[in-house]
């Protein structure tokens, strides 16, 4: 098949994303292994090879303390902590799974952004997108930043590309636009109905909609705003934030978006970040219920079969 030559996109997971399966995804509904789901699809149906997948390393604490205190580093250290920090019932005080499965998922964010910043491709993280937390503490479920420390490795290594965050979750990505508030080189668009924060900040638009919002107005309010902050901001990179969370049926959201829209939604971004020709990281965010790995499976999928524009 002639989209097996052209390699527009490669895939971030591997098996430690499942570590935390029992102690993190079954306390609170997150689904975790609404990735494995997806992988194993993909692989069923054979629209990805071996070479389309990539293998991160787990996080290590000189990458997290780009980003993160010292102190509240070393509290990480200690699974009781990590439980109370994201209100788990349950954990095991010798195993501290939950933290590992953050340090690898964000080391799956670190690695797409520099995969994609090589090649100029799409890279998907099966996971990722953890936009609530601040550099000393956790919030919204969020242990770490993985976006900003990803951000910050590629800044270590002597590259400070201007990078477009667009975070579509149905909660504000408030952990990100809080850190890079004020910083001229990473603008933050957010479209969302549950607010955290408010600032005034010339690279940061926050778009607030109501409940019951449907299809045809979200698509229409992001259409015209993202092509604007595109024209505007001239991004040399975007990193996508596809939470699934406004789906009509997420217990977590009360927002009217069809499995339709939603992926009308994610092809939206796509295609105007390939009319741009840009590196573009795709993180799974926020998305709860037994149907939501559906969701970033149709995107993956579209993406893979439809080469380098993601025609409906």
């Amino acid at each position: 098949m002639k989209w097996f030559r052209r390699r527009h996109f490669q895939i971030v997971y591997r098996f430690e994303y499942l570590s935390a399966a029992q102690d993190f995804s079954e306390d609170k509904g997150f689904g975790i292994m609404k990735f494995k789901k997806i992988r194993d699809r993909l692989r069923e149906e054979k629209v990805v090879r071996r070479r389309d997948w990539l293998s991160p390393e787990r996080l290590g604490d000189e990458d997290l303390l780009l980003v993160h205190t010292p102190a509240y580093l070393d509290s990480l250290k200690d699974p009781a902590v990590v439980a109370r920090e994201l209100f788990l019932t349950q954990y095991h005080p010798w195993d501290n799974e939950v933290f590992e499965y953050f340090r690898y998922v964000g080391g799956g964010t670190c690695l797409a952004l520099e995969k994609s910043l090589q090649s100029g491709n799409t890279i998907f993280n099966m996971g990722g997108g953890f936009h609530h937390a601040q550099p000393d503490r956790a919030e919204g479920y969020c242990l770490i930043n993985d976006v900003a420390v990803a951000i910050e490795k590629i800044r270590r290594s002597g590259h400070r590309p201007k990078i477009l965050i667009v975070d579509l979750d149905f909660h504000q990505g408030n952990g990100n636009t809080l850190y890079f508030e004020g910083d001229p080189t990473v603008f933050t668009f957010s479209i969302h109905n549950d607010s955290w924060v408010h600032i005034d900040d010339p690279t940061n638009l926050d778009i607030t909609l109501p409940e019951n919002t449907d299809d045809n107005t979200y698509l229409k309010v992001l259409n015209v705003n993202l092509e604007s902050v595109m024209d505007s901001f001239q991004p040399q990179a975007v990193i996508y934030l596809a939470g699934s969370d406004p789906h009509i049926h997420d217990p977590h959201g009360t927002f009217n978006i069809t499995e339709a829209g939603l992926l009308k939604r994610d092809l939206t971004v796509y295609n105007m970040v390939q009319k741009r020709k840009l590196p573009l990281v795709v993180l799974a965010a926020g998305g709860y219920g037994a149907h939501s790995w559906r969701f970033y499976y149709n995107f993956i999928r579209h993406v893979v079969l439809h080469g380098k524009r993601g025609w409906l």
